[in-house]
């Protein structure tokens, strides 16, 4: 039961799932600001469903394993290809002069880069660091009173991913806290 638990958890807060979740929310703050929605469908594709059919690719090429991608080498060209779409993104934020969305967008892909150098050494966990991301991100924005509970959240998929047996407590608490730290840092440094 426990561990059934652990792998529902795990899905329904899968990177594949909180990244898109990132980027609406980045999205939403931009629409606010006058961003408009060809912009956005845009983001969505380059940032979110490419890199998501790259990872299908790969699934189905036998290059990844498997949706966790539990072996570190096999993350790499995932993680490097998603580096760049996600470069386009920012690149092109910043071209048509959305500043609080390139500010937005370039902690996310710092944080990317971070954690790709870091997996060329050792398996940090991006479940962690995902769900970490948007805790930082949506109480940065929208504050602590309205979005508390997605640390209670954090906890459980940081229990989830070592429950099965995809990452050790080290892992999950090195992404975590990385990504904590990396964007609130980042997001109050920008503004």
């Amino acid at each position: 039961m426990k561990r059934k638990l652990a792998w529902a958890v795990s899905r329904v807060f899968d990177p594949v799932v909180e990244i898109p979740i990132l980027l609406a929310g980045s999205v939403y703050y931009a629409l606010s600001n006058g961003l408009r929605w060809r912009f956005l469908v845009m983001l969505l594709v380059v940032d979110a469903l490419l890199p998501a059919l790259y990872m299908v690719y790969g699934l189905m090429k036998g290059k990844i394993k498997d949706w966790d991608i539990t072996k570190r080498e096999e993350r790499m060209g995932l993680y490097f290809f998603t580096i760049f779409a996600h470069l386009f993104g920012v690149v092109a934020a910043y071209a048509v002069g959305k500043t609080d969305l390139f500010e937005i967008l370039l902690v996310f892909w710092t944080m990317a880069v971070v954690f790709a150098v870091v997996t060329l050494f050792w398996k940090i966990s991006v479940h962690a660091g995902t769900n970490a991301a948007v805790v930082a991100f949506f109480n940065h924005y929208y504050g602590w009173d309205r979005f508390w509970w997605l640390v209670l959240v954090l906890i459980v998929v940081l229990w989830s991913r070592v429950e099965i047996k995809k990452h050790t407590w080290a892992q999950v608490l090195v992404g975590a806290t990385l990504a904590l730290v990396w964007v609130s840092l980042g997001l109050q440094w920008l503004g």
